[in-house]
């Protein structure tokens, strides 16, 4: 389960990159059949199928969001600083 919930949200920060908001709506609509024919294959009831669902379309949410937030922090941070002002010694007479 974790290890598909940090699959969730690498998807969907390369969703958020590379793709608009509905790219999002098959990535969920793909993690819904996932979830749901995974709780029948293995016998789980629905409350919990519907939980699992829930965390993993936050877990790819969260991921979409922050996959366009990471770039624009990494721009800001790559921007070339304007150059330090030299200290001159003062002029004599």
């Amino acid at each position: 389960m974790t290890t598909f919930a940090i699959g969730s949200v690498l998807a969907g920060a390369v969703f958020g990159r590379f793709f608009k908001v509905w790219g999002l709506v098959p990535a969920l609509s793909l993690v819904f059949v996932i979830v749901f024919s995974l709780s029948a294959y293995y016998g789980h009831g629905l409350p919990r199928a519907l939980v699992e669902f829930a965390a993993f379309a936050v877990c790819l949410q969260f991921g979409y969001v922050s996959g366009p937030l990471l770039c624009v922090i990494r721009r800001m941070w790559q921007r070339p600083r304007p150059p330090r002002e030299v200290s001159r010694p003062a002029a004599t007479l």
